[in-house]
């Protein structure tokens, strides 16, 4: 397994480029709210097939100093091609995508794209 570097900030947008529920690989999106008031995120799936946009996951509340994991998987299952697309519309939060594989075998992180948190 291996990580990637950590942010420097919250942000209210993040862009995860890659991901997999197909093949057997295990997708998650993982949103932390580090700020001392709760935040409200939409998150959107790109798929080969289009966008994905679960209601749940739409207006999603975020304690203050948690983090809420989403199988990407329950929501968009089977597709070799996901990205992610994270959008707090109240305060700011941090974002990364960790993926397992081969029977959890493998695994890999990778923070966010943030363009507001360089």
């Amino acid at each position: 397994a291996h990580d990637s570097i950590g942010a420097t900030s919250p942000s209210a947008n993040w862009y995860l480029a890659e991901g997999s529920t197909g093949g057997g690989m295990e997708t998650y999106v993982l949103v932390q709210n580090p700020n001392t008031t709760e935040a409200k995120v939409n998150i959107v799936f790109q798929t080969g097939d289009g966008e994905k946009a679960p209601a749940p996951l739409q207006g999603l509340t975020i304690q203050p100093f948690t983090r809420y994991t989403i199988k990407v998987n329950d929501w968009v299952p089977d597709e070799f091609n996901v990205s992610t697309a994270v959008e707090a519309i109240q305060g700011t939060v941090v974002v990364e995508r960790a993926m397992y594989g081969n029977g959890r075998a493998w695994a890999h992180d990778s923070i966010g794209y943030s363009p507001w948190s360089w």
